[in-house]
């Protein structure tokens, strides 16, 4: 009786791992290279052990044969990694707008390590992701992502079906308003651009004998990290804000109270 109770409960702890540990192994902050593996495997353990007594009831019984087994885990894993990638999209509006910001202040040939994105990326994009991650532990945001991993539950049953075409399609439109996204985050640094750039064109057709492009950069890099420096708040709000609400439809309302 006791060798029955020990196997079903591994098997329980075993199938919540499978979608905590793939959901926290890219989701930003917990799935950084720079968190050591065996920090990342305990905590998503640790998480795991402290569901079980939650998710229990969620967990169908054990199966019977290997395969069946093989695609139960298969389905928890499925859902972790979908739950990892929509965060690191939702991420990604940060490296577009410091793309598009790089560009109108001429740091896009500056590149760093980001963290987040585990690539080589312009200057600007990596300071725009290590300051949104400092943002989002600041903020208690992390407890956001774990928390839309345990209510996933609710929507995405262990052993039943896996909405594929949900799947993609909101992936699909996620990325679309993340580029927006990055878009409107960028928007100061685009009108100082365009402003910038049309009165250097300006001033060089008046003074052809003037190698304004040449003798302007330094103003450029200036004016721009400037907008960046009064832009940075609204910045940083605008992301929080779209963060949050890009979890919030996996994100079970709280019970009215009577």
């Amino acid at each position: 009786m006791l060798n029955e109770i020990l196997t079903t409960d591994i098997y329980r702890l075993f199938l919540i791992f499978s979608r905590v540990g793939a959901a926290m192994m890219i989701m930003p902050g917990f799935g950084s290279s720079v968190v050591q593996a065996r920090v990342r495997l305990l905590l998503a353990v640790a998480v795991a052990f402290l569901l079980l007594p939650v998710l229990r009831s969620t967990i169908p019984p054990l199966p019977s044969h290997p395969s069946t087994l093989f695609l139960l885990i298969a389905g928890e894993v499925t859902v972790g990694v979908y739950l990892g990638v929509m965060t690191q999209v939702l991420v990604s509006s940060l490296q577009v707008a410091g793309t598009f910001i790089g560009f109108q202040t001429g740091l896009t040939n500056a590149f760093s390590f980001d963290a987040v994105a585990q690539q080589q990326s312009t200057l600007l994009s990596g300071f725009l992701s290590n300051l949104a991650l400092v943002a989002l532990f600041a903020t208690d945001m992390h407890h956001v992502m774990i928390h839309a991993i345990v209510d996933s539950y609710d929507l995405f049953r262990p052993g039943q079906p896996m909405p594929f075409g949900d799947f993609s399609e909101t992936l699909a439109h996620m990325t679309s308003d993340s580029f927006t996204l990055g878009v409107r985050m960028a928007a100061p640094l685009l009108v100082f651009g365009l402003v910038f750039y049309a009165g250097l064109g300006l001033l060089s057709r008046l003074v052809p004998q003037m190698q304004v492009f040449f003798v302007a950069q330094p103003m450029q890099v200036l004016g721009g990290l400037w907008m960046l420096m009064v832009a940075l708040p609204l910045i940083m709000l605008l992301f929080l804000h779209a963060f949050e609400d890009g979890l919030a439809p996996y994100l079970t309302p709280p019970l009215a109270p009577k």
